[in-house]
């Protein structure tokens, strides 16, 4: 034992005896503490927001604050959220500078208060360009906190519920004393306001939002709602993306977590440099329905809407932007696309109308607002139950007629995506019992590689293990003639079983099959 370790022993026991014992600092078992923060724009949790149309006094982005108790802490029930002491800052941590030459020092930092001009009088404290409020959270409501969490329920941000003024419904309950140096008071709460860019424990929250089931023994995480908009006399439209800043902060300042979100404000849809994605499954067949659901063995079309930077493209009042979205054809008597039926694209999150599954208690892919839209045929009735409505054209493609969907946004690259629309299955006059089958492999016998005439379907194919690949051909006739049925639609659904790696083995097995047309070959 050292000299150093006995010094440092006999102190301790001499200051234990001389009555002062030994300090300690412990935080009691029932504490309840924040330990992190999450700030998004979508349902998903996504982080970047593009915003179009609408001015400086109209336009707003609701924000998401999604802030978690230390879970050690053995919270029950719904004593959670923001305690006392602590507290979410916002502001504005990056401003653009490529269309217009902003600073940091002019046009970022504090986002309080929403009277004060952004140009303010010498000696006024700097405000940014943005400004923010407070939102109710009863506006938005709560999910269902059951026994289990399997009992428990989510419920869908409404992303319109935010405000761009100074008064609203939306905002938290303010007093009839109006405003303090600009910040406009809370109701029932002495120097608490809605507009000073901080919330604290006075401020309303939500539970178990976009997708979040916990159970009433665990709820450990509530979100808050905040609306971002255009100070007045700021000049934020069509200049790029602000990076507002959420830091959450204990009694004693220390930072327990910081989370940030880009937001940009755009006059038109034709400046919002946003992205368009097609999706599609299954085999369009002519006169059938078109599916919203992404269930295997559906057929369905979807688009996904992004901005600049991947994320989220919502309206001046917090909705998803309108597409243009149809189906058009093009044949060798009129080789120019023509309209040839409309489609509804739907963000709504409604079954049926957007795209995605409920799944059970909301845990599916059906999200409002996050950018995915369903597609649906529509005619004279729409707007009505998608199963009355009008379906995929009536007449199948050929090397005469072709189809494409074409889908707009503003300045986004269109979406021009060629479709072949296919007779029904078994209306043609191709016979299953008249074709021919010729398989052929490395190692295969003779016999084995011989053409198998009018099978039905009914032959089996020996192959040697030492071959990794093999060639199918399918001789498509009708039942009343030898000639090779071209232009016949055949689908084909690969089954494998027994023992194997599904990477290691081409084409996957698929219920929906992928659809060939024969040559003349």
């Amino acid at each position: 034992m050292s000299t150093k370790l006995i010094f440092k022993r006999i102190a301790l026991v001499t200051i234990s005896a001389l009555g002062f014992g030994i300090l300690s600092s412990v935080t009691p078992a029932s504490a309840v503490a924040s330990s992190a923060l999450v700030a998004s724009v979508g349902p998903a949790g996504q982080t970047s927001l593009t915003v179009v149309g609408g001015d400086s006094s109209t336009a707003y982005a609701v924000v998401r604050l999604d802030v978690t108790v230390d879970s050690a802490t053995g919270t029950s029930g719904l004593a959670t959220g923001l305690q006392c002491g602590e507290s979410i800052t916002a502001t504005v941590s990056q401003v653009p500078t490529t269309v217009v030459a902003k600073t940091l020092a002019a046009n970022g930092g504090r986002i309080s208060d929403t009277t004060t001009a952004q140009t303010a009088a010498p000696g006024t404290a700097q405000r940014s360009d943005l400004v923010m409020t407070e939102l109710a959270a009863s506006t938005q409501g709560s999910g269902t906190a059951g026994a289990t969490a399997g009992a428990s329920t989510t419920t869908w941000t409404d992303w319109s519920l935010g405000t761009a003024g100074a008064t609203s419904t939306n905002m938290e309950s303010s007093t009839a004393a109006g405003t303090v140096d600009g910040e406009i008071l809370r109701a029932g709460f002495a120097n608490a306001f809605i507009t000073d860019g901080q919330l604290g424990c006075t401020n309303t929250y939500a539970i178990n939002k976009d997708g979040s089931r916990q159970a009433s023994t665990g709820v450990n995480k509530v979100s808050y709602y905040v609306s971002i908009a255009s100070r007045l006399g700021a000049n934020t439209f069509d200049v790029g993306a602000y990076t507002v800043q959420f830091q959450l902060t204990d009694a004693n300042g220390a930072v327990i977590g910081t989370s940030s979100v880009k937001i940009d404000f755009v006059s038109t849809a034709s400046k919002s440099d946003a992205t368009l994605t097609l999706a599609t499954a299954g085999t369009f067949i002519k006169s059938a329905a078109l599916g919203t659901t992404d269930t295997s063995g559906n057929t369905y079309a979807s688009v996904t809407l992004k901005n600049r930077d991947g994320g989220l493209v919502r309206t001046s009042t917090g909705t998803a932007p309108t597409l243009t979205s149809r189906m058009q054809v093009s044949t060798t008597a009129e080789p120019v696309y023509a309209d040839t039926g409309s489609l509804v694209a739907s963000d709504t999150g409604a079954a049926g109308y957007d795209f995605g599954n409920e799944g059970a208690g909301a845990s599916g892919t059906l999200r409002p607002s996050d950018g995915v839209y369903g597609l649906r045929t529509t005619g004279s009735v729409a707007g009505a139950n998608p199963s009355t409505l009008p379906n995929m054209p009536t007449i199948a493609a050929d090397s005469a007629r072709v189809y494409r969907f074409n889908i707009l946004y503003g300045n986004a690259t269109p979406i021009t995506t060629a479709f072949t629309v296919f007779e029904a299955s078994g209306s043609g006059l191709a016979s299953a019992p008249a074709t021919d089958v010729l398989v052929t492999a490395a190692g295969m016998s003779t016999a084995d590689q011989l053409k198998k005439s009018d099978t039905d379907m009914g032959t089996t194919f020996t192959l040697p293990t030492t071959t990794t690949s093999a060639t199918v051909k399918f001789t498509i006739q009708t039942a009343s003639s030898a000639a090779n049925a071209a232009g016949a639609t055949l689908t084909v659904k690969p089954t494998w079983s027994g023992s194997y790696g599904t990477a290691n083995v081409s084409p996957a097995t698929s219920t929906t099959g992928t659809a060939y047309t024969t040559d003349a070959d």
